[in-house]
């Protein structure tokens, strides 16, 4: 999803979701151009998926111990030179 404003912008859409990791800190994770047509309970459900493999781990913690909140994030670059 990255759609040309005119020739000096551009705009950009990505999904931002907060995992608590195993120690209970927050860990943000973002996704470029998702699909939009799905429902929160699908995105909810594939987010939930990540929960369950256990494959990134960083100083000890799996990153991806529970999901909190996700979000689409739209941002509009500005070509200045």
């Amino acid at each position: 999803y990255e759609i040309a404003i005119s020739q000096r912008k551009k705009k950009m859409l990505k999904l931002v979701a907060t995992f608590k990791n195993s120690l209970g800190k927050n860990h943000t994770w973002s996704f470029n151009d998702p699909d939009t047509q799905k429902t929160d309970t699908e995105i909810k459900g594939l987010l939930q998926r990540m929960t369950e493999v256990k494959l990134c781990q960083k100083d000890g913690a799996d990153l991806f111990n529970t999901v909190e909140t996700a979000k689409y994030v739209e941002t509009i670059e500005t070509i200045i030179f």
